[in-house]
């Protein structure tokens, strides 16, 4: 009723252009596609079907982030564009732990996330550490540069630091953002 929740195109797609490596590519929480790169072999994975039914991407999959429908060492490259911030702590944890199953040995994930520098930092009622509940009902987790970095599935393989204003009513703010690529870590097999 109040229009497209899902605004704004990702002005960094050309970011991806270096990072992704061939084969298929998991678009984990795609909404709408509004920050999708244009590519090749790709998937969009949404648990809304209003949201699917704007996807731009020709394939796409009504699923959810934390319980993938998809077999194993499944996908090259996985983006989590501003869907893993929508997450609880334990969903977010979950649907890490969901990617690295799915992701081949040398594939790359793709985080886009909101930073607590942002000007958006703050406002709403805290649901847990950092994550806080506005007017919208849509939750969002605003992360520190250093979140990705104990995980024992992934080594953090660069941050991009994504600064912009915004204008509101005649008045500018600052947005602060990551893109953290994330590549897998080898397991090691005993035998």
């Amino acid at each position: 009723m109040r229009g497209n929740l899902w605004r704004g195109e990702l002005k960094e797609k050309d970011i991806f252009d270096d990072i992704l490596v061939p084969g298929m590519t998991l678009d984990n929480g795609c909404g709408t596609g509004k920050g999708t790169p244009v590519i090749e072999n790709l998937i969009g994975l949404d648990f809304s079907v209003f949201a699917l039914s704007l996807y731009r991407g020709k394939t796409k999959v009504l699923g959810d982030m934390v319980q993938l429908p998809f077999k194993g060492n499944s996908f090259s490259n996985i983006l989590f564009l501003h869907s893993l911030d929508h997450l609880s702590a334990k969903e977010r944890s979950q649907a890490l732990e969901e990617a690295g199953r799915v992701l081949n040995e040398d594939g790359r994930v793709i985080v886009r996330v909101f930073s607590r520098l942002d000007f958006r930092y703050g406002k709403g009622q805290e649901t847990e550490e950092a994550t806080f509940l506005r007017g919208n009902r849509i939750q969002t987790h605003y992360f520190q540069r250093d979140e990705f970095s104990n995980s024992n599935l992934f080594k953090v393989s660069q941050i991009f630091d994504i600064d912009y204003k915004i204008n509101i009513q005649n008045n500018r703010f600052n947005r602060r953002e990551f893109i953290i690529i994330l590549v897998k870590c080898k397991s090691e097999n005993i035998q």
